[in-house]
């Protein structure tokens, strides 16, 4: 039977911890108002002397990657393993999806004039563009396992790596606007741990799926 392994329930649970660690603390401080987390990172980054002066170039956007990345893998499971879902996880799936493109929307009055803004443009272009994505969930029963399975994997990659290479490269800037060596926050490791549970669980599945096939041709009459 096509669809059968664990991976509709792993899959989700590695996506939760990896947004429990986006919004917990990237830079931990024992003070609560200088704790940042990943979604903060996006905002306060343009902050930082060295940004404002222009001698370190930030891509503000790669901040907000994780969750569009975990909105379209709950969108991508979705739509794959339909019938593998309740009607309830099916509409808790898709509503927090869709939540989380709407939290990397520039804030209010910024987005009515986004796409004229260069600080806010990549922010909304991408923010639309996943919403779309999220709205094409009941097309992606037509993948193939091994296609949907590459597709997961991918946004598992490409959702956290762009922006801890980000948060590494003003790493010493935050430093010394922080005034001591910052140690990287729980948050970040945990969002990492997260990710790379979805990844691990798809590869299980290719494995298990490989294995089922290989059994079934041995035993099949010749």
């Amino acid at each position: 039977m096509r669809k059968r392994w664990g991976i509709s329930r792993t899959a989700p649970l590695g996506i939760l911890l990896a947004l429990t660690g986006y919004w917990g603390a990237w830079v931990d401080h024992k003070t609560a108002a200088l704790v940042l987390s990943g979604l903060d990172m996006g905002e306060y980054a343009k902050f930082l002397p060295e940004v404002r002066e222009g001698s370190l170039v930030v891509l503000r956007e790669l901040f907000y990657l994780p969750p569009l990345a975990a909105a379209l893998c709950l969108a991508l499971l979705v739509g794959w393993l339909w019938s593998r879902y309740s009607l309830m996880a099916r509409v808790l799936m898709l509503g927090l999806a869709v939540g989380l493109c709407l939290v990397v929307l520039p804030p209010y009055p910024f987005v009515l004039h986004a796409l004229s803004s260069a600080e806010f443009r990549g922010q909304f272009i991408l923010s639309v563009l996943c919403l779309l994505g999220v709205a094409a969930a009941p097309l992606y029963h037509r993948l193939s396992d091994r296609v949907a399975q590459l597709l997961l994997t991918m946004l598992a990659c490409l959702g956290p790596l762009p922006a801890i290479a980000q948060f590494c490269a003003i790493r010493p800037a935050l430093e010394r606007a922080y005034g001591w060596p910052l140690p990287i926050g729980w948050g970040l490791w945990v969002m990492v741990v997260g990710f790379a549970f979805v990844i691990a669980a798809t590869i299980r599945d290719e494995v298990r799926r490989a294995t089922h096939f290989r059994s079934a041709s041995h035993v099949a009459p010749k």
